[in-house]
């Protein structure tokens, strides 16, 4: 007889074979199953009309479809299920298997088998074309369609099931213990050759292999009970009851509504992920899953109410937990501040139908920067908590806290918790709970951490095994405590030690993907566009008194606002759907705003959708010459009321133009080389107006990114230019200049000056010929502070503009909400910039750069992604692999900045006054009721909102970072009530109200 244990290196590999024999053994009398399906189609259609359609049988290992298809195929049993009857499902797509009329169970490659009920015997299977679970190591791409492999049935023997697990996870253990006590260990099993000693390892290591290896000795004697028997006793001896972590476990399905897939399939997504999530549910009781975004619930609600009711019913039983506060998973840096508070009004208002009660928790994993004033939105909308983990992805500097204080630009607090070294695919791995584990900064503090678990975009969540392991894997060596739970609940946990968290104050900035302020213009372009439609559509029905539908236009403007459709990141299908639906619903908004104001022999008048006093020049109709009118806030005028002698003209003197507060001059090479304000010389470090182009090939993610190199690499358009100064009437007058640019692209750039404005306005009209590019326009000056000031969603940022701190190093390509400055120390003097639809913008020394538009590979035509979206297989009719080939108009505002401007001529008012015009309509007069805002000037109306009973709210936001005091004259008969974004309460404020730097200031006008 041979000892045991003296050659213990031996183990690992038996203990490898061992595990494949169970996993052999697992599934038993496979059978299969006869299946025939409807002919793919690129239109959806439920199960009811699905059975009405012709089928064929279908052989194995035969591909069907085209990208996106649906086809329905019916499985025909033998005989009827029993209680251990299996279905596996193997094709390369994803697909939803109902039982008795009802969606039971998604199949996709991390899911591939499902117990049916007793008594089936006939199923059936919607079917889509498309790859699924694409972060799954065993995904594959689909070149000839999605290749359905077969469909069989399989009793579990789940004694081996049991036993493979066990011995599994604690092999696992083993192999990861020995690489982190000896780096030199291999990672893995070492199959031929000369196997590693174990010489300096832990007793603990030692002792884990040994068992291992007599539990393997007894299922050799007697078979997997033995085998689990043995491993019971391991699992005891080796369980710590004081462990010094808890990892706290939620179930998540990341589900991107859109990205590599349109929107119809981002619905089949959701259908496809609850009815897992539901099934698990029942094998599993201790398991608990979290999901957010209302639009999957309302989209699942619409196709399938049998599974919504038992979604509610799974949340009244609290297993499933509907939690996130937002409409959608929302980018937070190119929608406007009251788009951004819409997600998440609707967002609560959805939460609210599902659980009733609200959200306190935001949960946004995958959004590519956090703005700072989303703590906030938050804090007046109900939410106390926030986690992502995108904030991982930093590739400069590490983000330093895993638990801590978020301090919004204005002091408003959430609880926040970044989980390390984790995504949106846990997978309950040894490694994918220890690395968080491990580089959890505030486990001293906080003991617990966060850890999604499942399969995300299209992989349906969590799986049987990841439930397995996350059964055994606790309290072992090494590890920590492991419990499935709620994120909220977890957040509530973590109040208690609140105070001893750090703070981070301000933005959350991604060091990442920075070309999604710029990816996909015209896509920019209608959801701005559909933005101050809805402004206008607003600020009629609350002037007007009169009510239509505006939730289906916000809701719609909210779902663009996901975190792969306006940042320019999903493939065509998107946005071939999205820019003309985003359009058609801004021209029906402004069209119902119209017909608010239009009534029969009325006065010719026009309407100032704004809530300060704006100067403009208009026409009145398209015969009339233009006019020049004072227009009072929120109001509607008769046009001869409101005109007012007309400013001293716009003057053009060669290449010189002026108008009596500006003036500036165009050299030779089509740039200005001399500004003026009020007769003061703007210092420029170089001409001004400068168009450059800049190879733009990022290192990896295409429509995400633009890299550092990118910025270094351009050059300044010098091709010969084309000047030709022009006058529309004395009121309007500039220099066109144009120029060809790059190999085959053009652009004229319009330097215009108007009467009685000192603002430079810039009109680029560009036809856009150059793939893989980014064009920049460049306005270089003197204003060299430490820090420029970056328009945000509501409010405004500071950011370093000189280089030197590591910080200001990864800051390269910024974004900016409709507006920047640069300025001397203490911003008394400078140079702003007003932007109608473009957010990207690099600073460095008072040098401006506005990316205009770049045109990088679209997504699925890159590297990283022409697998799960192969081109060969659409059906659409592409404009090409690049974005935003073609023509683009865009438009911008220079001006001269001082903090202490006016609040007509702070550039976070232009932003809306410039872009947003009054409408000339034929109607009656609105007499105004605002009739002054008098001090507190940064603290600027942003928005006017219609309440339903009587009333609007008027929505302001400090923009300077400024306390003041603000005195509101209103006409009589009517009072002020201050609120909150979320209007949960109301408050009378008399008409002086002091405010705090950057905050969101609700008043609620009434009448008394």
């Amino acid at each position: 007889m041979f000892p045991k244990t003296q050659l213990p290196q031996l183990i690992p590999n038996r203990l490898g074979n061992c595990l494949d024999r169970l996993k052999s053994a697992i599934w038993q009398d496979e059978c299969l199953v006869s299946v025939a399906a409807s002919e793919p189609s690129p239109t959806q259609l439920p199960l009811a009309e699905g059975k009405q359609l012709q089928l064929t049988p279908v052989e194995p290992c035969s591909s069907w479809g085209k990208l996106f298809d649906q086809r329905w195929c019916r499985v025909t049993l033998n005989k009827p299920a029993d209680a251990n009857t299996w279905l596996h499902w193997i094709d390369q797509g994803e697909a939803t298997l109902y039982v008795d009329d009802e969606p039971y169970y998604g199949f996709n490659v991390a899911h591939r088998y499902c117990r049916l009920p007793e008594g089936v015997k006939v199923l059936w299977v919607q079917s889509s074309c498309i790859q699924s679970a694409i972060w799954h190591p065993e995904a594959k791409p689909m070149k000839a369609g999605s290749l359905f492999e077969k469909a069989f049935i399989a009793r579990r023997d789940d004694e081996a099931w049991g036993a493979y697990h066990d011995l599994k996870c604690l092999f696992d253990l083993a192999l990861d213990q020995r690489r982190r006590e000896n780096p030199q260990a291999p990672e893995g099993l070492v199959g031929i050759g000369f196997q590693p000693l174990l010489e300096r390892h832990t007793p603990v290591l030692r002792l884990m292999f040994r068992g291992m290896a007599e539990a393997v000795d007894a299922h050799d004697r007697e078979g997997p009970a033995a085998l689990r028997c043995v491993l019971a006793g391991l699992y005891k001896q080796l369980r710590d009851d004081k462990v010094f972590s808890r990892c706290v476990l939620t179930g998540h399905a990341h589900i991107d509504l859109v990205w590599i897939w349109p929107e119809r399939m981002g619905e089949l997504k959701a259908v496809n992920t609850f009815a897992t999530a539901n099934r698990l549910m029942q094998e599993y009781p201790e398991y608990k899953f979290a999901y957010s975004q209302p639009a999957s619930y309302e989209a699942v609600a619409r196709r399938e109410p049998s599974l919504y009711a038992q979604v509610l019913q799974r949340i009244r039983e609290g297993q499933w937990q509907a939690t996130g506060a937002m409409y959608v998973e929302s980018d937070t840096n190119l929608a406007c501040g009251e788009a951004l508070a819409r997600s998440f009004l609707l967002g609560q208002q959805g939460f609210s139908a599902i659980n009733g009660n609200r959200s306190r928790l935001t949960w946004l994993p995958d959004v590519f920067g956090y703005s700072a004033c989303l703590p906030q939105i938050m804090a007046q909308t109900g939410v106390d908590y926030f986690f992502t983990t995108k904030l991982k992805w930093n590739a400069v500097n590490r983000f330093p806290y895993s638990s801590f204080v978020w301090r919004g630009n204005d002091g408003s607090e959430v609880l926040a918790h970044v989980t390390p070294e984790a995504g949106y695919n846990g997978d309950v791995s040894v490694g994918g709970v220890v690395g968080p584990m491990l580089t959890h900064q505030q486990a001293d503090v906080h003991q617990e951490y966060l850890l999604p678990t499942g399969y995300g975009d299209g992989g349906g969540g969590p799986t049987d095994e990841m439930m397995e392991r996350a059964r055994r894997l606790g309290n072992l060596p090494g590890m920590p405590a492991m419990e499935w739970d709620h994120p909220e609940s977890f957040f509530e946990r973590m109040e208690s030690v609140k105070s001893e968290l750090p703070v981070h104050q301000g933005e959350c900035y991604l060091e990442y993907h920075r070309g999604t302020y710029t990816t996909h213009g015209n896509l920019k372009a209608a959801f701005r566009g559909l933005e101050r439609a809805l402004q206008l559509a607003e600020a009629v029905s609350a002037a007007t008194g009169q009510r239509w539908d505006l939730e289906h236009a916000w809701k719609r403007l909210v779902f663009a606002q996901f975190h792969d459709y306006i940042p320019g990141s999903s493939v065509w299908d998107v946005y071939l759907e999205g820019v003309p639906e985003l359009e058609a619903l801004a021209e029906d908004q402004r069209a119902k705003a119209a017909d608010a104001l239009n009534v029969e022999d009325g006065e010719l008048c026009v309407f100032n959708p704004h809530a300060i006093t704006v100067k403009k020049w208009i026409k009145p109709t398209a015969k009339k010459k233009p006019v020049y009118v004072t227009l009072p806030p929120l109001s509607g005028s008769c046009i001869d009321n409101v005109m007012t002698a007309e400013p001293e003209s716009v003057h053009v003197k060669g290449k010189t133009v002026s108008n009596g507060l500006a003036s500036f001059r165009v050299n030779a090479s089509g740039w200005i080389d001399r500004l003026e304000w009020e007769g003061v010389a703007v210092p420029l470090s170089g001409p001004l107006g400068q168009l450059t182009l800049h190879p733009d090939r990022a290192a990896r993610y295409d429509a995400w990114d633009i890299d550092r190199h990118v910025l270094a690499l351009g050059e300044v358009c010098k091709a010969k230019p084309t000047l030709e100064p022009f006058a529309d009437g004395p009121q309007r007058a500039g220099v066109r200049v144009s120029r060809p640019v790059g190999d085959k692209s053009t652009a004229t750039v319009s330097f215009i000056l108007e009467a009685g404005s000192p603002l430079l306005h810039i009109e680029v009209e560009l036809d856009w010929q150059e793939p893989e590019h980014l064009l920049k326009l460049h306005f270089p000056t003197e204003y060299a502070a430490a820090q420029a000031r970056f328009g945000i969603p509501y409010g405004s940022v500071l950011r370093a503009q000189q280089p030197g701190s590591m910080g200001a190093e990864a800051m390269w390509e910024v974004p900016f909400s409709r507006y920047l400055a640069v300025f001397d120390e203490g911003e008394r003097e400078g140079l702003f910039v007003v932007s109608e639809s473009t957010y990207g913008v690099s600073v460095r020394s008072g040098s401006v750069g506005v990316s205009l538009v770049r045109s990088p590979r679209v997504n699925g035509f890159d590297p990283e992604h022409a697998s799960p979206w192969p081109h060969h297989l659409s059906r659409l009719e592409v404009p090409g692999p690049y974005s935003d080939i073609g023509r683009h108009a865009i438009h911008l505002a220079i001006g001269r900045y001082d903090s202490t401007l006016p609040r007509e001529r702070q550039p976070a008012s232009l932003a809306d006054t410039l872009y947003t015009p009054p409408v000339v309509y034929t109607g009656k007069e609105i007499s105004p009721v605002i009739k002054a805002l008098e001090g507190g000037d940064s603290l600027v109306p942003c928005w006017v909102k219609p309440v339903e009973n009587s009333g609007w709210i008027l929505r302001l936001h400090e923009v300077g970072g400024r306390r003041g005091e603000l005195n509101v004259r209103l006409a009589d008969g009517w009072k002020l009530e201050r609120t909150t974004i979320e209007e949960g309460a109301f408050s009378s404020c008399g008409d002086t109200l002091r405010f705090k730097p950057y905050e969101v200031v609700s008043l609620c006008v009434v009448r008394e």
